[in-house]
């Protein structure tokens, strides 16, 4: 359901065109016959509150969904967490502030929620951790205001890439090391926001995005090897896209959704890091942007976003089952381990 729009910079521009339009040209995108995705995907349990712009993360055997904007038009502060064992909700302890575009990560039981847009569209520095059965405590500040962004815990340090600080895109990327609680900086990805960050195998990918209205999605994918300084250059995703998310499946990492001049993005594609390749895999019966990606108990989750480009919300909560991937010594079918019985494109 569409919400009115605010008053930010990354999203202006692209809302001339109508909803009507909008929603015919995103029936379009897809290029995998939609039986092959309802085959591939299954609806879980709703989000119990339909956002757009979330953050979200597992936490344990739990997948926490963490602010966004709500249907009419004010962000919030909810946390929910989903169950992937059980397919039910809970709430979580409200974060202190309320919050869109933020950026959050997990690890050690520990769930942390950095900056993202406050009230009156303000770019915030805050930084919080929810510890196993407590509530919500603050860590020092990020050192500039950050949004629409991404995070990602690699060896003790929690990374955050990419977004938009205070005088425009990121240019440094922040690292937070968990144990001293100290801060510091070293030089970002290529400047862009509406990117997707997550981490495999002690490395940190930064996917897609784009450099202002999403008429400016980029194929950019990058790494950064800690304790390395500089982000490499990987071969570029198969189309543009900014508002994705990601998410790291064994030697996988699948890009899912996001937001296009055409309309929500249904393709979802997934980079083999081993024979470093991209692969298209079967799309996403709900196509989102500005949604939760997240892996668990051998499933990627895409949860919540909004179904047209702008300001919108959804509970969608679509799942796919990732299958043992094929050994060295077979030769591949054409087939991915990951949504298995969709032939690659």
């Amino acid at each position: 359901m569409p919400v009115p729009a605010l008053p930010y910079a990354a999203d202006v521009a692209p809302k001339r065109a109508t909803i009507a339009a909008t929603a015919a040209a995103a029936a379009t995108v897809a290029a995998v016959p939609a039986a092959s995705a309802q085959r591939a995907w299954q609806q879980a349990a709703p989000l119990p509150d339909p956002r757009g712009e979330v953050t979200a993360a597992r936490l344990g055997g739990e997948i926490a969904v963490v602010g966004g904007f709500e249907r009419g038009g004010t962000n919030s502060a909810r946390v929910d967490a989903y169950s992937p064992a059980r397919n039910t909700w809970r709430r979580l302890p409200d974060l202190p502030v309320t919050v869109d575009h933020a950026m959050s990560a997990a690890a050690d039981g520990r769930f942390y929620v950095l900056g993202g847009y406050g009230r009156l569209r303000v770019k915030l520095r805050s930084a919080w951790v929810l510890p196993p059965g407590g509530g919500w405590r603050a860590l020092p500040p990020l050192p500039a205001p950050r949004a629409a962004g991404g995070a990602a815990v690699v060896r003790g340090r929690l990374y955050v890439a990419g977004g938009v600080g205070p005088a425009g895109l990121a240019r440094q990327t922040f690292v937070l090391d968990l144990r001293r609680r100290r801060w510091s900086s070293l030089p970002g990805p290529t400047p862009r926001e509406h990117l997707a960050v997550t981490a495999a195998a002690g490395r940190v990918y930064a996917l897609a995005g784009r450099k202002a209205g999403f008429d400016t999605n980029t194929t950019i994918f990058e790494s950064l090897a800690p304790p390395a300084r500089r982000w490499r250059r990987l071969p570029s995703m198969p189309t543009p896209r900014g508002g994705t998310g990601a998410a790291a499946v064994g030697t996988m990492i699948v890009s899912v959704g996001g937001e296009a001049p055409r309309g929500t993005i249904a393709t979802v594609y997934g980079f083999d890091l081993a024979r470093r390749r991209w692969r298209r895999l079967p799309n996403l019966p709900t196509p989102r942007h500005g949604l939760g990606v997240v892996a668990a108990r051998g499933r990627v989750y895409a949860i919540a976003g909004g179904t047209m480009p702008g300001l919108a919300t959804s509970g969608a909560n679509d799942s796919c089952r990732s299958a043992k991937a094929p050994t060295r010594r077979r030769r591949p079918s054409g087939r991915t381990g990951l949504c298995p019985g969709v032939r690659l494109q």
